[in-house]
């Protein structure tokens, strides 16, 4: 799965970027070249040949590890070493936060009915309804102009200043993960405490929230590793438009850039990275759920 993974997204990304109008000359190219000059830099970047012809070069060249040069002339390999460990501490940072703030707020409110079940659902909800982009402005109006404690945009210098370039990126995306782990895991552990096992606890007298800490958690775990696993995934297919609002040399707005410029061989290895990483994450993810999860070694 993983290799047609691989393959389905890179001939995806080739067969748009093929059928768009215009080529890569006229965003290197002056506008007076000559249609000689355009053709012999088109013929240095092998767009002269057949689609099938460049594809297949492109996957063989993928899988020696030479990834070769981007229409602009950059090294694509020391260029995407560059710009994934921006998108990874955005992604990893993302999903330490949605933890942070869903896991506590879900077990808070895990009594089904009650007054701050309804605020966390509104809550949920009204996250869920905003666009990643908007939260991302409104986080920036708030913490970065009105308060001036994190950037607007761009990579400040330092361990302290490359954190606080991050935090307001992760937090947009936090914000929208936890939206869903709000609704999904504070409804697991509701259907927890609503067990023979959890009433029959209460009624010797133990605590709604030590119980939902002890004993309706763990039979929830193997729906939160799912959703971490999917919120890891959502975020690296939709770190592009976070990464362009906060202005961040990630994978995202290199492939932005790399699409706009028509530049077929950036885009596809960066799809391919990208498809990668989200199919690595879910392998792990069914590795994983057998170790936590008995009903799952039992074939249940």
């Amino acid at each position: 799965m993983i290799v047609m993974t691989l393959i389905l997204s890179s001939f995806i990304v080739f067969a748009l970027s093929d059928a768009a109008p215009g080529d890569s000359s006229a965003f290197i190219l002056s506008e007076d070249a000559s249609d000689d000059a355009r053709g012999s830099y088109m013929e240095s970047l092998g767009q002269d040949e057949a689609f099938v012809s460049r594809y297949i070069s492109f996957l063989l060249s993928f899988l020696r590890g030479d990834w070769g040069r981007s229409a602009s002339g950059f090294d694509i390999r020391e260029t995407i070493i560059r710009s994934a460990s921006v998108t990874a501490s955005v992604t990893m940072l993302s999903v330490l936060l949605s933890l942070i703030i869903s896991v506590p707020l879900s077990i808070i409110g895990a009594r089904r009915g009650s007054a701050i079940d309804r605020i966390l659902s509104a809550f949920s909800l009204t996250l869920m309804s905003l666009p990643s982009f908007l939260i991302g402005m409104l986080l920036v109006m708030l913490l970065a102009m009105r308060f001036p404690v994190f950037p607007v945009a761009g990579m400040l210098r330092g361990a302290c200043g490359y954190l606080r370039s991050l935090f307001l990126p992760s937090l947009t995306l936090a914000l929208l993960h936890s939206s869903l782990y709000l609704r999904v895991f504070r409804r697991a552990l509701s259907d927890g405490l609503e067990s023979q096992y959890s009433l029959f606890a209460l009624s010797l007298g133990m605590k709604r929230r030590s119980l939902a800490i002890r004993s309706a958690f763990r039979p929830a775990l193997p729906l939160l590793s799912s959703l971490v696993a999917q919120s890891m995934a959502s975020a690296f297919g939709g770190v592009a438009v976070i990464e362009t609002v906060f202005a961040l040399p990630g994978l995202g707005s290199l492939m932005v850039s790399a699409a706009l410029a028509r530049d077929s061989r950036l885009a596809g290895t960066i799809m391919m990275l990208l498809s990668l990483a989200v199919a690595i994450i879910f392998f792990l993810l069914e590795g994983l759920l057998p170790l936590i999860d008995p009903r799952v070694r039992r074939g249940e």
